[in-house]
C-alpha cells in the first residue's frame, strides 16, 4: 500500500475524503461482511447464557461481548454463566473458564466488561469499583484479578498495553501484567506507530511519525452536524479501523451507524453504512469491534436478540 493520503487500500478503499459523512444504519450487511458465525442463547455449556435485565427485569440481557485470540478462536465474557467462554473461528465451543467464587463480587455477579486479547494469548476485562479498576486475567486456563493504579476504561490495546481515558480525561496506557497506569500522548499500533483520534464537531486524527494531523466535519448525508462515539482498533499493516455510531442534528431519531479505515499517512476512506448493532439483548458496553491480535481484518461483534452475531470484513 503506498503512503500517500489519497491511497488506494488492498481492499479498493481511496482514501480522499474532505468530510466524515456518517449514514443512516443499513437494513443489511454491505457486501465486503459476511456473517462468519452466530452463537445462541440456552442451558448447557456450548450456548451463551442470558440474565435478567431492564428496570422490571424482563429483558434477557446477552454476554458483555467477546474478544478474538490470536490463534483464530474467540473468548466471550459470559455473565449469566459466571465464565470465560471459549468458541472456535467457526463458533464451535471448545472450552470454558470458570471464574472462582471468590473474584465475583460479593461472591455472585459477573462484572467484567471490555474484553481484550493480548498478542500472548491473555484474556483481559476490566470492572470498576467506585476507587480503581481492576483486571481480570485468564492465562492458560489459569484466572486472577490485579488492581490498576487508578480508574479507567479499556477502549484499546496494541497487543501488550491497554489503553483508554481516566476520569480526569487524560488518555492513559496500563500494563496489565501489574496494573501500573501512566498518562501518555497517544495510542500506538502494534508496530509501535503513534495515533490519536478525537471525535466533536469535527473527526481530528494525529499521526506523529507520518507527519500528518487532519481535521474533518462530521456530517450526515443532509449535511447537517452529527453527534458519534467511536471504537478503534489497529492491523498488523498498520491502518486503523473506526466503527462509528451516533445521530445527527437533522434527525435524533435516526441511528447513525458506519465503519470507515485510515491509511497510516493519514488517508480518510469513506464511511460505509451498516446494521444498528443494538437490541434489548445488548448489554450496552462500547465493545463491537473487535480484532486479532497479528490480524488485519476487521470484526464485529454485535449481541442481538436470538444470539451473538460475529461479522466479519474480507471485502
Amino acid at each position: 500500500m503506498s503512503d500517500s493520503p489519497a491511497a488506494t487500500p488492498t481492499d479498493d478503499r481511496v482514501l480522499d475524503v474532505d468530510s466524515l459523512v456518517v449514514p443512516p444504519a443499513a437494513d443489511e450487511l454491505p457486501a465486503a461482511w459476511h456473517e462468519r458465525f452466530v452463537i445462541g442463547y440456552g442451558a448447557g455449556t456450548t450456548l451463551l447464557g442470558t440474565s435478567p435485565g431492564g428496570d422490571s427485569g424482563t429483558l434477557d440481557i446477552g454476554p458483555e461481548y467477546g474478544a478474538p485470540a490470536p490463534d483464530g478462536s474467540w473468548w466471550f465474557l459470559d455473565a449469566a454463566k459466571t465464565r470465560i467462554a471459549h468458541y472456535d473461528s467457526s463458533g464451535q465451543f471448545l472450552d470454558q473458564v470458570r471464574i472462582p467464587r471468590g473474584l465475583l463480587v460479593d461472591g455472585r455477579y459477573f462484572q467484567w466488561q471490555l474484553p481484550h486479547v493480548l498478542a500472548d494469548g491473555t484474556l483481559v476485562a476490566a470492572r470498576q469499583d467506585g476507587e480503581r479498576t481492576w483486571l481480570l486475567r485468564v492465562d492458560d486456563g489459569t484466572v486472577d484479578e490485579i488492581p490498576v493504579d487508578g480508574t479507567f476504561a479499556p477502549a484499546y490495546d496494541d497487543g501488550v498495553l491497554l489503553y483508554g481515558f481516566a476520569d480526569s480525561g487524560a488518555t492513559v496506557a496500563v500494563d496489565p501484567t501489574d496494573g501500573s497506569l501512566r498518562v501518555v500522548s497517544s495510542y500506538r499500533t502494534p508496530s509501535g506507530a503513534r495515533f490519536s483520534i478525537s471525535l466533536g464537531r469535527k473527526f481530528r486524527l494525529d499521526l506523529p511519525d507520518a507527519g500528518t494531523s487532519t481535521a474533518l466535519p462530521i456530517v450526515t448525508a443532509s449535511g447537517a452536524a452529527a453527534h458519534v462515539g467511536h471504537q478503534v482498533r489497529a492491523g498488523a499493516d498498520g491502518t486503523l479501523h473506526l466503527f462509528l455510531v451516533g445521530a445527527g442534528e437533522d434527525d435524533e431519531s435516526v441511528q447513525l451507524v458506519g465503519a470507515t479505515v485510515v491509511s497510516r499517512a493519514g488517508g480518510v476512506a469513506e464511511v460505509e453504512a451498516l446494521p444498528d448493532p443494538f437490541s434489548e439483548a445488548d448489554p450496552g458496553s462500547p465493545a463491537q469491534l473487535a480484532m486479532a491480535s497479528g490480524s488485519s481484518t476487521p470484526n464485529l461483534v454485535y449481541v442481538l436478540d436470538d444470539g451473538v452475531h460475529v461479522y466479519e470484513r474480507t471485502g
